[in-house]
C-alpha cells in the first residue's frame, strides 16, 4: 500500500506553489499543479491522484470538464472545491467543498482528513470482500462478486 498521499492542484501557480509550502511539510505528500484542463489532459497515463483540489481560480468554464475528466480517469480520487464555484457542479463531481476564506493550514488539515476518510472505506470494501469470499468457501460454494 502507497504511504504517500498524492495532490493535484487546479489553479493558479501562486495559489499552488502556497499549498505546495504547506503540505511538502509533511514527507508523505506529493504535488502535481496544472493550470488549464490542457495540462491536466497531459499528465502521464502513470500518474496516480489520491484527491484533487479545485481552486477558486481555475476557470469556471472548465471547472466542470476538469471534474468530470477527474472521476472518469482517477474513480476513487477525492474531489475538493475551493470557492463558491461548487455551486456550478453537480454534488456527484465533488466529494466536499469549502469557502474560498479556508486558511492554507485549514485546507491541510481538511486534505489529511477527506483522503484518510477515503482510505478508510476502500480498506473496509477490501475486508468486506475478502470476509465475502472466506464465508463462501466455508459453506463449499462458489461467489462471484461483482465490482462497479
Amino acid at each position: 500500500m502507497r504511504l504517500t498521499t498524492t495532490v493535484l492542484s487546479l489553479g493558479l501557480e501562486e495559489w499552488r506553489n502556497a499549498v505546495c509550502e504547506v503540505l511538502i511539510q509533511n514527507e508523505k505528500n506529493s504535488i502535481l499543479g496544472v493550470n488549464n484542463c490542457w495540462d491536466l489532459c497531459a499528465l502521464p497515463q502513470a500518474v496516480t491522484v489520491d484527491i484533487a483540489v479545485l481552486h477558486y481560480s481555475f476557470a469556471l468554464h472548465g471547472l466542470r470538464y476538469a471534474a468530470e475528466y477527474i472521476r472518469r480517469r482517477w474513480p476513487d480520487a477525492v474531489i475538493l472545491v475551493i470557492g463558491e464555484q461548487a455551486e456550478q457542479l453537480d454534488d456527484p463531481l465533488y466529494d466536499d467543498k469549502a469557502s474560498s476564506a479556508i486558511s492554507l493550514d485549514e485546507l491541510a488539515q481538511m486534505i489529511e482528513t477527506l483522503v484518510a476518510a477515503k482510505r478508510r472505506i476502500r480498506r473496509s470494501v477490501r475486508s468486506g470482500l475478502v470476509d465475502a469470499r472466506g464465508q463462501a468457501k466455508e459453506a463449499g460454494g462458489t461467489t462471484t462478486i461483482c465490482s462497479a
